[in-house]
């Protein structure tokens, strides 16, 4: 690791969890982080066959999952190595995402000036750029706000090119396993939150190359991410599993109930293949009600 050299003490991780990789793509991801961290955790969820004897050679921790058990479960055992070898920090990121040179040490900067104005902080994550349109992601509903010139307080972080404090697990607890896929990452801020009363913020000056399902579609009065059928029964089924949740807040509530309605219509009638979007979301619904895993 080159930027924290005079501090041994910290002691940075990044953990990837992996499902059926596009090989350069993978490889790009690691190559862009591996010298802004001191380790590399590689969790494969993947149900296909790929050789990953480049990982060893790249001195990335690999661990291979029992098929896939979610993103959850398989950021949770990069999360216990990590505590288990005394790390300080932990970063996530996705499979294909890209770190800009210098993204950890501006994270980590940005952790540090917050947490020396007495702020309990949770993480401090990237701005999301639009891959294709070079957009800024922002919550329509929450943005955020501005408290700093380019430090934004947020509700909750996405968990790709976020950086955390490992201290903080032990008593909020890992990742909700049980959701599998969607919303873990907003689930354990809006619960350590509740829980130690920490605060979530995005450096403008830290940026990450993200994009958000499939791709957009314009709909109504703008660009809408369209997920997969997959993720979106994992939307529909933990929004009703989140919905009973008390620290889960209003606003997502009722800005994501109203955005499911639309979709319930919307996917079926518009986004192929029809009929299996209309079966995932409804069986989703179903799952959610009942819990049902």
């Amino acid at each position: 690791m080159n930027y924290f050299e005079s501090d041994m003490t910290l002691k940075i991780g990044c953990i990837v969890v992996l499902y059926n990789p596009d090989v350069p793509f993978l490889l790009h991801s690691i190559n862009s982080v591996i010298d802004q961290v001191d380790c590399v955790f590689a969790s494969d969820n993947s149900t296909e066959q790929f050789d990953s004897t480049f990982l060893s050679n790249m001195n990335v921790v690999y661990e291979k999952m029992p098929g896939n058990v979610g993103i959850a479960a398989a950021q949770n055992v990069g999360i216990r190595y990590f505590m288990e070898h005394h790390f300080t920090h932990i970063i996530f990121l996705d499979q294909d995402s890209n770190m800009e040179n210098g993204l950890v040490k501006q994270l980590l900067t940005e952790m540090i000036y917050l947490e020396s104005k007495s702020i309990l902080v949770g993480g401090v994550g990237a701005r999301p750029i639009h891959r294709e349109s070079n957009k800024e992601y922002r919550g329509s509903a929450k943005p955020g706000r501005l408290i700093e010139p380019d430090i934004t307080e947020v509700s909750e972080l996405i968990s790709s090119s976020s950086l955390f404090e490992l201290k903080h697990y032990p008593e909020i607890g890992l990742l909700d396993e049980g959701l599998f896929i969607d919303g873990v990452d907003h689930e354990w801020c809006w619960r350590a939150k509740m829980l130690k009363g920490l605060r979530f913020f995005i450096s403008e000056k830290a940026h990450l190359s993200h994009q958000v399902g499939e791709g957009d579609r314009f709909f109504l009065i703008r660009d809408v991410a369209i997920p997969t059928p997959f993720r979106s029964y994992y939307q529909f089924r933990n929004y009703f599993i989140l919905l009973r949740r008390n620290y889960v807040p209003l606003y997502w509530k009722l800005s994501n109930g109203f955005k499911y309605f639309i979709k319930l219509f919307y996917y079926p009638l518009f986004v192929k293949p029809r009929m299996s979007y209309l079966k995932k979301m409804l069986l989703g619904i179903l799952d959610g009600i009942f819990f049902r895993k």
